[in-house]
């Protein structure tokens, strides 16, 4: 694995689960890490980085404020260099429970804003110096309703849903301009304070995944020198280490599609 050091890895979701266990990782391989919450969690854990002997810096911000959000990054990024930037898109709330009829449409605003383009603000705001260095590689979260119907949390599957076209957009936007690659990745059922949530609301988990293997994911994904499945929605227990450092390439299209008639 490739360290990273010197270079910066922004980290939304980082107070709690597996963004905190992201940051903790990218921090003892050598990366800058910012990590960003919407509460006092993000300087905790940048604070136990630091602590910890790795690099790290925080930004507290509530990403349902998307264009706040998008300023405080653009200031912190202000008058700094790095020749490498990562980022993981890790944020996100469940928002309202239950069917249409019983939320309510201000509940699924803020569920949109927050985990649709509160992360997209980061990108944003990030993206002229990712495209001045030709070099990026970003990776998104999918989960539950992301493949499926979730209508336990209607909004949430919503915007996972969402996100999945946003990362093969963003690909199709990067290719071609250096050296890019845009991942989702479902990382199944890990024992996080979210798991929690959906399993007090009546949810039904069949299987959990240890955290070891999405936080695996997304730090080998950042390492790699080539990726094979840029603008692809990716399992965590798919067989995707065979196109990280090779010449293989997924077919996008083959790989996934919206169900239809046909």
């Amino acid at each position: 694995m490739n360290s990273y050091t010197r270079d910066l890895v922004i980290v939304t979701g980082a107070g709690r689960g597996i963004g905190r266990s992201i940051a903790f990782g990218l921090g003892r391989m050598g990366a800058m890490v910012l990590c960003i919450s919407k509460s006092k969690r993000a300087e905790e854990t940048s604070n136990l980085i630091s602590k910890n002997g790795g690099k790290s810096d925080w930004i507290a911000t509530d990403l349902a404020e998307y264009e706040q959000t998008g300023e405080r990054v653009s200031a912190w990024l202000n008058n700094k260099t790095f020749s490498r930037i990562g980022l993981v898109l890790a944020a996100a709330t469940l928002g309202p429970s239950g069917p249409l009829q019983s939320t309510f449409l201000t509940e699924w605003d803020i569920t949109f804003r927050t985990n649709v383009l509160g992360n997209l603000a980061v990108v944003q705001a990030t993206l002229p110096i990712l495209l001045e260095n030709k070099n990026g590689r970003l990776v998104f979260f999918a989960g539950g309703g992301a493949a499926y119907a979730y209508p336990i949390f209607p909004a949430y599957a919503a915007t996972k849903t969402a996100l999945v076209r946003v990362v093969e957009n963003l690909h199709e936007d990067l290719k071609g301009a250096g050296d890019f690659a845009v991942a989702i990745l479902a990382p199944g059922a890990v024992e996080t304070d979210t798991l929690a949530c959906v399993r007090e609301h009546g949810g039904y988990v069949r299987t959990t995944v240890p955290i070891e293997e999405p936080v695996g994911f997304v730090l080998e994904f950042l390492s790699a020198g080539k990726c094979g499945f840029s603008g692809c929605f990716v399992h965590v227990r798919d067989e995707w280490q065979s196109l990280l450092n090779s010449d293989g390439q997924l077919c996008v299209k083959d790989l996934w599609k919206l169900r239809r008639v046909e």
